[in-house]
């Protein structure tokens, strides 16, 4: 049996916050759905949605960001998944007497990035939440940080945001002059989704990692 490959792309639910920058992570995993054919149910009592083309599931949090979390695991519950975020084990010793428990399944999360300048895309497979607060959810929910994620560079190429600028920044749309960049890395990262699914993490990030200069870092 093929083992799932589960891909969980966050935002924020509703047509209202469909175009913000906030929400790239939604515009992957919705690219990523229109290309296997399939559409996204909604589950949950509207908790998540998800879409499946095995052994790719798409899941998005419908409870809004901060919360994905939570959205994510009543997901797995609701499908008999068990998630994983620990440190990888060695084998079993088969002399244990208490073996430890199988390696559950380790989402891909994809997300907008603020540290990141428009248009750069870093898949890694663990680390912090970098200040992403659904990041920082699924962190908290599932235990550790032992789990892939792919971060989508939103910061504006012109120089450093203020941090007092950023809740306001999240949630507003794409400058017209971005909107083309903003459009080529969604497609971009759906490539990388794919390719990951197929080929792994390794190879992916030597594919298709990028990160874009600002003009003053050149």
């Amino acid at each position: 049996m093929t083992q799932l490959r589960l891909v969980v792309g966050l935002g924020n639910p509703g047509a209202e916050y469909a175009a913000h920058r906030h929400n790239v992570g939604f515009g992957v995993v919705g690219e990523v759905a229109r290309r296997l054919g399939v559409d996204f149910t909604v589950g949950g009592s509207g908790t998540w949605a998800v879409a499946a083309a095995e052994p790719l599931v798409l899941v998005k949090p419908l409870t809004y960001m901060n919360r994905s979390g939570e959205a994510l695991t009543a997901w797995a519950r609701a499908a008999g998944v068990r998630l994983d975020a620990r440190p990888e084990t060695p084998p079993a010793d088969p002399l244990d007497e208490v073996p430890p428990p199988e390696p559950g399944l380790r989402p891909l999360v994809v997300c907008d990035d603020l540290a990141l300048p428009l248009g750069s895309l870093r898949l890694r497979p663990r680390g912090s939440s970098g200040g992403q607060n659904g990041l920082g959810d699924i962190i908290d929910e599932l235990g550790g940080e032992e789990f892939p994620r792919l971060r989508l560079g939103i910061a504006p190429l012109a120089g450093d945001l203020d941090p007092a600028v950023w809740p306001d920044f999240v949630l507003e749309s794409f400058a017209p002059e971005e909107r083309e960049e903003a459009a080529d890395l969604v497609v971009r990262a759906a490539d990388a989704v794919e390719n990951w699914a197929v080929q792994g993490l390794s190879d992916t990030v030597n594919r298709y990692n990028r990160r874009v200069r600002r003009p003053a870092e050149d």
